[in-house]
Parts: structure tokens; C-alpha cells; sequence
């Protein structure tokens, strides 16, 4: 039990179903913090809501987001046990390179007609 995290790429007229990830996380807290502020500020919903949904990622989201690894400062988490808030600065840092990827795949992707998603489940 806890936070998985997935990112995949699909054509607009895919449905979700369809797709497999392409990147995983496991308790990743950090990253889900910066992705559910994000989905609050896109959407005005609360962060909550990002459970078992998905988030469209845009190309300034991942250049953001690239930065923001790039100088660790990806935001603390309040999360909790379910999140793995606790040793989030080890996910952090453990998990850099791999998010590093990610931005780089999804920058890639973002260049052809497909779109870019985050999405999780707790």
C-alpha cells in the first residue's frame, strides 16, 4: 500500500486504457508534490483529486520541472506514511537521475503528436 506514480505518452484520440507507463515511481513524495500543486493550479480542484486521474504535462511543466531537480529543490511533501514522506529526501535523491530521464523522454515525445500524462494512485 502506498503512492505509485506513472508517466506515459499517448495520440489525443487514445484512450488511457490503452497505454502502458513508461515511467514508474514508488513513493516518490516529492515528485507527487510538485505534480499535485501543479494539478491544483491547472485544474482549481484539490490535490486529492489527482488520485487515479491524470494530469496533462506541458512543455513548460517539464522545463520546470528538469530545473527544479537540477538544483534539488523539489518541494517538501506533507504527504504521509502512504506518500513515504518520510524519507523523501532519499527518494529525491535516489530517484534524480531517473526523473532527469523523464524529462528528457517527455520532452522528446512532446516534439510528435503525442501528449504527455502523470497520474498515481494511493
Amino acid at each position: 500500500m502506498g503512492l505509485d506514480q506513472y508517466a506515459y505518452a499517448r495520440l489525443p484520440e487514445q484512450d488511457s486504457a490503452e497505454v502502458q507507463p513508461q515511467f514508474t515511481w514508488r513513493k516518490h513524495a516529492k515528485l507527487q508534490e510538485f505534480m499535485e500543486r501543479l494539478f491544483e493550479t491547472r485544474t482549481g480542484q484539490s490535490a486529492a483529486d489527482l488520485n487515479c486521474a491524470e494530469l496533462e504535462l506541458q512543455p513548460e511543466d517539464i522545463a520546470t520541472l528538469q530545473a527544479i531537480v537540477e538544483r534539488g529543490e523539489l518541494p517538501e511533501s506533507p504527504g504521509g506514511f502512504f506518500y513515504g514522506h518520510q524519507f523523501q529526501d532519499e527518494s529525491a535523491s535516489e530517484y534524480r537521475d531517473r526523473d532527469l530521464e523523464f524529462c528528457q523522454w517527455a520532452r522528446t515525445i512532446l516534439q510528435t503528436r503525442q501528449k504527455v500524462f502523470y497520474s498515481c494512485w494511493w
